[in-house]
């Protein structure tokens, strides 16, 4: 029997899979190549870790599953090259009674097993681990002599001298400093790194979650060196320290492909770098894996299917609005559908839409980059950001002459949107006939499953997010007076009979002691509706808006936060951080 066949006689055997189910992912692994193992992890058909187990469980070995880097000698890789140990996902942890007791992500490939007996010149014990595990014992032994200590020791005095900073890069210290910066932010799923330098020190902090944690440090005599490296590789000026520069760096790390974007400024304590990353493997989520409540789900795929008309998401950088406008493409995108985009920068390659990137260099703008779409004969039509007046008109153009429309807008809620646009001149009768609906939201991080805790949270925090029995019970009420089908939107969270557990932070190895694992968003979703249109042609401000919204049974920013509190995918700490007090 083959491994392929193997995995998925197990998968089906412990009804984990249907086997039609199966059939459909061994189709896509037939066309596209790799391994079974692979599709069916990208395709979320099972977490790799329990896929694993249950390989370890049916051949009866050891399911190691937490990697011990630092207890594993030198010596003992010193015959097996990175990329070999990288490319097979396997590594060598001990040596017990003579024989290599070696673990590895893949422990059908009979192939790689044979070739690492012949590298070690030694009999091998199998055991199972993560692939995650394994790439990052991999790293952390194979850089385990990174220059750290070089660049970190010393007593903070530095002289400030001319230097070749070319010179000064290519010293291998340095190399392998920076390197170890994109080795730990990628095991510790850090969505930025801050290079930050201090009068005495250069800190690094990650960007985790959505919150920031400083890891490393570094003597300010090596500033110079570090920037000098990332901008070589970056493509950027290493001699001006003048001006601020942006750049992009792609990397393949722990067999991920990560593409880097550069920024640098000057401070008055020398230059300081921001980077982002964005990993190129990540499979584009559905609708269903983005945290939308049902009612809510429900709508947007109506709105998404509609021949016509602008849906705008809101919210500030980094609250996910691009993953949503992905997902909605995604969703609609078929062969008899042209999709067109236009933005800054192109984030992740979609098959079958075709992307452009804004280049204001010459003249490629999100307006210029629109006002030619329209002569590709588009159906849909995504924008990066309605940031200026030109953009707006020409994306409601396009609207009503039979063109959806999906674009971003910088404003604090769903309401804010409708009134930005008024104040970028556009006519409000135009904004009344295009717009269908605003959606605004915010990422709230998501409880770590294996060390959350129940408690009981203050009456004050409960009465801020409308979670005392009393308001859920006035909410319940409302509800089920205007006849909303309570099961399906999830409303039956607000009946007082219902008694909900509330969960706080703990922290363990799982989630780098933080006590949250990963990020989910709240929405809020304003539909354009009659009482709307009549607010925009009157001018009304945005919170006379929003409250004939939420009079039309809006639910706000705040309220669907506390719905994920109460299903228990949050803390309420979390949703007050992201939310303001809804004044209607």
């Amino acid at each position: 029997m083959s491994s392929d066949m193997f995995i998925g006689s197990i998968l089906v055997e412990k009804g984990i899979l249907s086997e039609e189910r199966l059939e459909e992912i061994s189709a896509i692994h037939r066309e596209k190549g790799g391994s079974l193992m692979e599709h069916l992890i990208a395709c979320r058909a099972v977490e790799e870790e329990f896929l694993l187990k249950s390989i370890a469980e049916e051949l009866d070995l050891d399911f190691v599953e937490k990697i011990d880097s630092e207890g594993i000698s030198p010596e003992l890789i010193e015959n097996i090259p990175i990329t070999f140990a990288k490319q097979y996902k396997l590594i060598p942890l001990r040596i017990d009674d003579d024989r290599a007791v070696i673990a590895t992500a893949a422990p059908l490939d009979i192939h790689a097993q044979d070739d690492v007996r012949g590298l070690l010149g030694t009999d091998i014990t199998i055991c199972i681990s993560p692939a995650e595990e394994i790439l990052s014992a991999i790293n952390s032994v194979y850089e385990r002599q990174t220059g750290e200590d070089e660049l970190e020791s010393g007593t903070g005095e530095f002289e400030d001298e001319p230097v070749d900073l070319i010179d000064i890069a290519d010293e291998a210290p340095i190399i392998r400093w920076v390197n170890s910066l994109f080795f730990q932010a990628v095991k510790e799923r850090a969505s930025d790194i801050h290079i930050e330098p201090g009068e005495r020190e250069v800190y690094v902090r990650y960007r985790i979650d959505g919150v920031l944690y400083e890891t490393k440090k570094a003597n300010k005599g090596n500033l110079a060196s570090i920037i000098s490296r990332v901008k070589i590789m970056a493509g950027l000026n290493i001699a001006e320290k003048r001006l601020p520069q942006d750049g992009r760096i792609s990397l393949k790390i722990a067999g991920k492909s990560i593409d880097v974007r550069v920024s640098t400024i000057p401070t008055s304590q020398g230059e300081r770098v921001v980077m982002r990353l964005l990993d190129k493997t990540t499979v584009l989520l559905d609708l269903s894996d983005l945290g939308f409540a049902s009612d809510h789900h429900e709508i947007i795929g109506r709105m998404i299917k509609r021949p016509h008309g602008i849906i705008l998401v809101t919210g500030p950088t980094g609250s996910g609005k691009t993953t949503t406008l992905y997902a909605c493409l995604s969703k609609i995108n078929r062969p008899d559908i042209n999709i067109l985009t236009v933005e800054e920068p192109v984030e992740y390659d979609i098959s079958g839409i075709s992307q452009m990137q804004v280049n204001p260099k010459i003249n490629l703008t999100f307006a210029s980059g629109l006002r030619h779409f329209l002569r590709q004969d588009p159906d849909v039509i995504m924008v990066g950001e309605i940031r200026d007046r030109e953009t707006a008109e020409i994306a409601i153009h396009a609207s009503l002459t039979g063109h959806l429309v999906l674009s971003t807008i910088h404003t604090n809620d769903s309401s804010g949107a409708v009134t930005r646009l008024v104040e970028m001149d556009i006519e409000p009768f135009l904004v009344a006939s295009s717009l269908m609906s605003v959606l605004a939201q915010r990422l709230v991080r998501v409880l770590c499953p294996h060390c959350r805790e129940i408690f009981q949270p203050l009456h004050e925090q409960l009465e801020e997010l409308g979670l005392t029995k009393e308001q859920r019970a006035l909410r319940f009420k409302r509800k089920r007076d205007e006849g909303y089908r309570t099961k399906k939107t999830e409303d039956h969270l607000w009946d007082p009979s219902f008694d909900p557990v509330f969960y706080q932070a703990v922290g363990c190895e799982k989630c780098q002691h933080t006590g949250y694992l990963g990020r989910t968003a709240i929405y809020e979703l304003l539909m354009i509706n009659d009482d709307i249109r009549t607010h925009i042609l009157r001018n009304s401000d945005s919170n006379t808006v929003k409250r004939s919204a939420v009079e039309s049974g809006m639910v706000s920013l705040r309220e669907d936060g506390a719905r994920k509190v109460l299903m228990g995918h949050t803390t309420v700490e979390e949703v007050l951080r992201v939310t303001q007090e809804d004044v209607i």
